[in-house]
Parts: C-alpha cells; sequence; structure tokens
C-alpha cells in the first residue's frame, strides 16, 4: 500500500528498493497480468518532507495518495520503500498510523486484534504503528483507495483516551462521502505541490480523521484530557498536563518544575496537597500506562517500548513492572498477549 519515508512520487518508480522475489507470487495473486498504463493522479502517493516545525506539531502528515487497483491485477500494484512494501502472506508493521478509505471494489483487512474483515465502499481501515495487519482487494472486483498516513502526539492521546483502538480498526462511517471530499483536498494539494508540508495538510488530515470518529461515535463525552480533573490547581493541572504531554521523552521532577516556573519544593507540596501523591509517582504512573499500552497493543521490541514510554533505562521499565504487577515487561506481555505473534526483542 502507500506509505512515508520518501520524498518520491509514483510517476517514477525505479528509485524504490526492489527484493529478489515477487511478494504477490507469494501472496497468491499472479503478477502475470497485463496492466493497462494508469493516468499520474489515478496511481498516485508521495512521501514528504518532515521540517522540523511539522514534525514537533500535534499532528503531521507522512505520506498520502490514492490507487485504482483493476480486476485480476496484482496488489499493491507498484513498488514502494522496503520498510512500507509488503504482500498479504506476511502482513506488514508501520512505524505510524494511517487512515484508508475503499471508495469501489471490495476487499478483506485482519490484522492482530482482528480476524478477517470485509472492506467494502465506504470502509475505513485504521492502521497503528507496531501493529501488524495485511490487507487486499477481491482478484474478480479489485477497488479504488485514497489514503493519509500521519503521526504526532495529538493523535497517541486519541489512542491513550481509547477514541481510537487497534481493537476497532475497521469502520463504517455514515456519510463517507465527506470523508473522500477532505481526502480529495488533501490530496490535491499534495499532488500540485509535492514538495511542501505544512500545517495546512496536518488540518485536512485531521479534518479526514475527524469525519470518520464523528460519523461513528458519540466521543462528545469522551474527555480527551481527563487528567486535568484530578485538581482543580491550576498549578497542578498544568503539571500533570505537562507530564502527560512529555511521556515519551526521559522526565525529572527538576524539568516539570522548571517548565511551570516554580522550585521543586513549590511544585511537589502543592501536588501533595491536591493528589496525594508525589510529582515522581504521576510521572512513573503516566510512563507505566504508555509502556502498559505498547506492549499490549503493538509487537514493538521492549527496547523500543523503554525509550518510547520515557523510561530511562530498560532495568527501570523492569522494576517498575514488577513493583506493579509482578511481572517482567516480557512476562506481562506474553501473559496478556498469548496468541499474538512473539514480538522481537
Amino acid at each position: 500500500m502507500q506509505f512515508p519515508g520518501s520524498r518520491q512520487t509514483c510517476a517514477n518508480h525505479s528509485g524504490f528498493p526492489t527484493k529478489s522475489t515477487n511478494p504477490h507470487t507469494a501472496s497468491g495473486q499472479e503478477p502475470a497480468v497485463s496492466e493497462p498504463p494508469a493516468s499520474d493522479y489515478e496511481r498516485f502517493h508521495h512521501y514528504l518532507p518532515i521540517p522540523d516545525g511539522i514534525f514537533h506539531s500535534g499532528l503531521y502528515v507522512t505520506s498520502a495518495g490514492r490507487a485504482v487497483v483493476r480486476p485480476g491485477e496484482r496488489y499493491p500494484p507498484v513498488r514502494h520503500p522496503s520498510l512500507y512494501q509488503f504482500d498479504w502472506a506476511e502482513g506488514r508493521i508501520l512505524p505510524e498510523f494511517s487512515l484508508i478509505l475503499i471508495t469501489a471494489g471490495h476487499g478483506a483487512f485482519e490484522s492482530r486484534q482482528t480476524s478477517r474483515v470485509a472492506l467494502d465502499p465506504g470502509t475505513v481501515a485504521l492502521l497503528f504503528p507496531g501493529v501488524w495487519h495485511r490487507y487486499r482487494p477481491e482478484r474478480g472486483t479489485g477497488w479504488t483507495e485514497k489514503w493519509v498516513q500521519f503521526n504526532g502526539e495529538f493523535v497517541h492521546r486519541l489512542v491513550d483516551a481509547n477514541i481510537l483502538s487497534p481493537g476497532r480498526p475497521v469502520l463504517h462511517p455514515a456519510g463517507w462521502e465527506q470523508v473522500e471530499a477532505a481526502l480529495d483536498q488533501l490530496l490535491e494539494r499534495i499532488h500540485r505541490q509535492p514538495a511542501a508540508n505544512s500545517l495546512l495538510l496536518s488540518l485536512h488530515a485531521m479534518r479526514a480523521l475527524s469525519l470518520v470518529l464523528d460519523a461513528v461515535s458519540d466521543t462528545a463525552e469522551i474527555r480527551l484530557f481527563p487528567r486535568r480533573k484530578a485538581s482543580e490547581d491550576p498549578l497542578v493541572a498544568s503539571a500533570l498536563d505537562y507530564v502527560w504531554t512529555r511521556s515519551h521523552h526521559v522526565l525529572s521532577v527538576q524539568d516539570v518544575a522548571d517548565h511551570l516556573g516554580v522550585t521543586r519544593r513549590t511544585l511537589e507540596r502543592r501536588m501533595a496537597a491536591a493528589c496525594r501523591q508525589t510529582v515522581l509517582d504521576a510521572i512513573i504512573q503516566c510512563r507505566f500506562n504508555r509502556a502498559e499500552r505498547l506492549l499490549r497493543e503493538t509487537a514493538l521490541p521492549v527496547t523500543a517500548v523503554v525509550r518510547l514510554a520515557g523510561f530511562g533505562s530498560a532495568e527501570n521499565m523492569r522494576q517498575c513492572f514488577l513493583q506493579r504487577t509482578k511481572l517482567s515487561p516480557r512476562g506481562y506481555r506474553q501473559r496478556h498477549r498469548p496468541l499474538a505473534k512473539r514480538a522481537s526483542t
């Protein structure tokens, strides 16, 4: 399918890595079908540069594209960078999120959390970083797909709040034509300016995502930042928000105090009064929550979870899990994901 990391467009695929074997033969989709030439925009994808200003925003677009796959045609119809290329037999794990809309044709989707699910016109498939998945069109119908790939702290917050979940990867939004229109606007802008990445692209992607969520569930009652409810003290609320926002960074109590412009003693005193816990307790709870989710819901190596959860070392995370669960991180993963593919460690 279509994925980030390169600055090339589909007008010239010769720069993409190739493999010695044909993945479509392995997947049972024979590549011997003669393919009529596709127009540039009919089969378009692009991998965007990520400027620093965009990378540090709440949501940034990494790639986008569309493809018309004809009946009997091999899938994926073109090659992509090796990190993102896949075949049905092996599936794939991506490093970021993806929203895929099927507008015509039929196919199937599977992930580590789901059995095989049908993909029909108007269906949206959400891909999550670190989660194994695979999908393809039916050979007799082909399909038309439009997609955007993205990442950022805001999207991870949606997952933390269970608004997005790897356990619910296939959605059927009513009025999906609005989602298609949002994706078309994004694709048209990228097609006109393939070297530009801006916050405007992020807003287009956010609009497509919000239309999907608004159409399938009532998220109005879900607070994206429920931790602010923990205290009416504005200083403590700001401290907790900073801790959770920076949960993928190694963070110290002094870092939090410095950010808020108060002394460590003042922060500790007000945290104890408001929440009956220390600032370090809040930091460790945040690290544990994120590590717990990553171990349960992704196949990321434990070493990667250590980094993404903000633990300073593997030993720190191990001691935290032993204290809270009586299990090592690997033991915790094995207990809660007994049927999952064994993660590489």
